[in-house]
């Protein structure tokens, strides 16, 4: 046969060639469409576009700001103790019945996030994503349950500042079916680098200031820079600082278990029964079931989801059970430890004092050791004065005023132990209407500044150091306070860093420490030499300036 002419070639050829143009331009609109089909579902995603499916859904579970209004209004007559019952009664079924529907709601957006929380999802939370979640030392519920659940969202290494825990963070870790996390600096790339020779980042749980920080942290030079996160409820310290922009979740809540529980929900992330656990005995534990003036509707709001969550029928009886098992751990401590587990200090207008709590069910085993408490009182504002590493002392960091709350939780009244003549001027005017009393029958004042019935101060309805403690002592030294000596910190440096070796109370003091001894249950010391010689302590004569502005340390 005779070959085709070379048009005919040409043309079947070219014939072909167009229609591979042909099917490659229609694999490239397929894909083009199939790339808008994509953009169109995330857009109707952020627009509300949704299908039928999730229309009748939205239907049935939305919220609308009537509901909003109402929830409020509820909450506000949960926390109203005057309310006739028959009223509170349904104002509580109404509440309940609206928090039950707001965790089915919430439950049923986990498995399709929300476009808030897409973004969540996407943008935020790989932050935090590998860091270690510390929370502070003189360990309490909160810092540890917010450790355990901020670990879980953000994907990140739950760890514990001390290897001591009260008796109601056990009660609670049980309770929730829970391990303590590991200590600090038992992790790798916590104290010490990794394998990998790489120091892990951090976030901070409830706290910011420097000495609240585990001791590796707080003495690690890059520390700045290895803090990536903060979620807290308290107030930002002045020193507090970092090296680049940070993830910073700080709210004015009572817990920062809140804040947590707060952020699970935020981001559409289911919460396991024992972190609701958790998260739940913590709030409880911060706001002393929800009595605290510190509380807040949105403690309320998530104890009343978390309660839901974690399948507890009766939060209140979980609070008591924990408050009797830290009360049974407190009185097991023994006065040094009593005085100094939960402790901090302040300053104001020049002079420092310190604060420590004791939150308990009954207050009666703790006075039963009010002698020791005051010398304890007296013995640890001597001890502040005193570098921890030279062991020098100067006498301008010592406290000015040391104190101790007995916090009754089931009351909610509180007293104030008394040590000195400082602490009883203050205490007056701090608290005018407090009553003065004996701290136990037959008690001997510490030194001879007060009488035995001075050594007690009942203060009536007040709970908190944060809210009530600690402004009612500001308010007091920032009105030009006056007493029978000036502030420590006015003392010349000559006679603050003078070492008197004839100063009896230093003697004993040493004394004691070195025989003081623990039987793995208590520390126990002998303070009859540490009594006499506090009361032979004569006062250091100051130098009057011009005070510093209040601040935290």
């Amino acid at each position: 046969p005779k070959a085709a002419p070379k048009s005919v070639k040409s043309k079947a050829k070219a014939k072909a060639g167009s229609k591979k143009e042909d099917e490659k331009e229609t694999e490239a609109k397929e894909e083009d469409e199939e790339q808008q089909q994509a953009a169109l579902k995330i857009q109707a995603t952020f627009r509300g576009k949704q299908t039928r499916r999730q229309l009748e859904s939205q239907k049935s579970q939305g919220h609308s700001h009537k509901d909003i209004k109402r929830m409020k209004s509820l909450l506000v007559v949960q926390s109203m103790p005057g309310e006739v019952k028959s009223d509170l009664a349904s104002a509580l079924e109404e509440y309940e019945a609206m928090a039950q529907r707001l965790v089915d709601d919430f439950r049923s957006r986990q498995a399709n996030p929300q476009a808030e929380a897409f973004i969540e999802q996407v943008c935020v939370e790989n932050i935090l994503e590998g860091c270690i979640f510390v929370g502070h030392i003189k360990t309490d519920l909160d810092s540890v349950a917010g450790a355990i659940a901020g670990a879980t969202l953000w994907k990140g290494i739950a760890a514990r500042a001390e290897k001591e825990l009260n008796g109601e963070i056990k009660y609670a870790l049980q309770f929730a079916g829970l391990d303590a996390p590991p200590l600090f600096e038992e992790i790798p790339g916590a104290a010490k680098p990794t394998e990998n020779g790489e120091m892990l980042g951090v976030c901070l749980v409830d706290h910011n200031e420097e000495k609240q920080m585990v001791d590796t942290l707080k003495n690690d030079k890059q520390r700045n820079r290895r803090i990536r996160g903060l979620l807290d409820h308290h107030c930002l310290s002045e020193s507090f600082a970092s090296e680049k922009a940070m993830y910073i979740d700080l709210r004015p809540w009572g817990s920062v278990s809140t804040i947590i529980a707060h952020a699970f929900i935020r981001n559409n992330r289911q919460i396991e029964k024992p972190i609701a656990r958790i998260l739940l005995s913590a709030i409880l534990s911060d706001t002393l079931n929800l009595q605290s003036v510190t509380t807040t509707v949105a403690d309320r709001m998530m104890v009343t989801l978390l309660a839901i969550l974690g399948e507890v029928e009766d939060p209140s009886s979980l609070a008591k059970g924990m408050f009797r098992a830290k009360t049974q751990w407190i009185v097991n401590l023994g006065a040094y430890e009593m005085v100094r587990g939960d402790q901090k200090d302040f300053s104001c207008a020049g002079w420092k004092f310190g604060i420590a709590v004791l939150e308990v069910t009954d207050i009666s085993p703790v006075l039963d050791v009010a002698n020791e408490l005051l010398l304890e009182l007296r013995i640890l504002k001597v001890e502040k004065g005193k570098d921890s590493k030279t062991g020098k002392r100067d006498r301008r960091n010592q406290l000015d005023f040391a104190f101790i709350f007995v916090v009754d939780v089931t009351a909610q009244k509180s007293k104030l132990l008394i040590c000195g003549g400082r602490e009883l001027a203050l205490a007056k005017v701090a608290f005018p209407k407090g009553t003065l009393m004996q701290a136990r029958e037959g008690i001997e004042a510490p030194g001879n500044t007060i009488a035995n019935e001075e050594t007690m101060m009942d203060v009536g309805a007040v709970v908190s150091r944060k809210a009530e403690f600690v402004p009612a002592f500001m308010q007091a030294l920032g009105a030009e306070f006056k007493c029978h000596k000036l502030p420590n910190s006015t003392i010349p440096e000559e006679a603050a860093l003078k070492v008197d070796d004839d100063d009896e109370a230093e003697k004993a003091m040493a004394e004691m420490n070195d025989a003081s001894f623990h039987d793995s249950v208590m520390i126990h010391r002998d303070y009859k030499r540490v009594s006499v010689a506090l009361s032979k302590l004569k006062p250091v004569v100051a130098v009057a300036a011009k005070p510093p502005a209040p601040t935290f340390f």
